[in-house]
């Protein structure tokens, strides 16, 4: 069953473009990432995290990291999805 995790960041300023190169910097290449700026608003970032295996309902332990990172730079919001079936 696959899974998604997404950790929103609203920021009250301005996202600094360092931010957004580190967190894409640290996540690399990894297909199963994806990090997403709001058009037309520069405070808000969405970090997309897809699972192809069962985490029991669980979040990851790399969304919880991120999550904790995050909240120094603004209100952040963590939620776990499952597929359809």
């Amino acid at each position: 069953m696959s899974h998604l995790e997404i950790i929103q960041l609203r920021s009250a300023g301005k996202i600094l473009d360092d931010l957004f190169h580190e967190i894409k910097a640290s996540i690399g290449d990894a297909e199963n990432i994806r990090v997403y700026r709001r058009d037309g608003l520069e405070t808000d970032l969405s970090i997309h995290i897809y699972h192809n295996i069962n985490l029991e309902g669980k979040p990851s332990s790399l969304g919880f990291r991120l999550t904790f990172t995050l909240k120094d730079f603004g209100l952040v919001e963590h939620s776990f999805w499952k597929e359809s079936e």
